[in-house]
């Protein structure tokens, strides 16, 4: 048996608690300690892969479920409707990248009943392409600056999900401010005929 299987089991379980840090860290072993590639590598890809494709369940359920379709709107998944239905691929390759992207976009596809299949297929596409991404990151660091990619790493990482995340969070902001200006003020119809009373009265 090898050695090393209880780290192993501790990355593939990483990505159920969080993504990009199970795979940074995945990658900074690697790059750390080239004998533990390809094992690490396709360890957290197997993570990755069954840490995402259950949460199609959830999207699933908020069609049955009154307590899955609260949380199916408040993560705005009915607004993902289009992508998901038109641009499947290119939306979850780009939910892949940004972190707080994901799980909106994996649920919106059980919720629109994307096929499971076709669906899990992506995933596996994005999650190799995402691994490939950062592996190859973290190993170019390695070579430039040695042992210190280590302690570099977590801070580039820290880094790099709050900037992704900050630009979802304000992209979600403003579209949250677009679509509540674009609705009719909720008291003008009362004014109105209000004002029709007052004339009535007078006259």
């Amino acid at each position: 048996m090898d050695p090393n299987w209880l780290l192993y089991l501790g990355i593939a379980l990483g990505p159920f608690v969080q993504e990009d840090a199970a795979v940074i860290t995945a990658a900074t072993l690697s790059a750390s300690n080239p004998a533990h590639f390809p094992n690490v590598f396709i360890v957290i890809l197997i993570g990755l892969f069954f840490s995402d494709i259950w949460k199609y369940w959830i999207g699933w359920a908020a069609l049955k479920h009154k307590r899955a379709r609260s949380f199916a709107e408040k993560k705005h998944v009915a607004d993902l409707q289009e992508k998901v239905q038109k641009h499947l691929f290119f939306t979850l390759l780009g939910a892949r990248f940004l972190p707080l992207a994901r799980i909106p976009a994996y649920v919106a596809c059980g919720y629109f009943k994307v096929s499971y299949p076709k669906f899990c297929g992506i995933i596996a596409i994005t999650a190799f392409l995402y691994a490939l991404v950062i592996f190859g990151i973290c190993h170019y660091l390695g070579e430039m600056v040695g042992d210190q990619i280590e302690f570099m790493l977590p801070l580039i990482a820290i880094g790099l999900i709050i900037f992704f995340g900050s630009i979802f969070w304000w992209k979600a902001r403003r579209e949250r401010q677009l679509s509540t200006a674009a609705q009719p003020p909720v008291n003008a119809a009362p004014l109105e005929s209000e004002s029709e009373a007052t004339r009535e009265s007078e006259a």
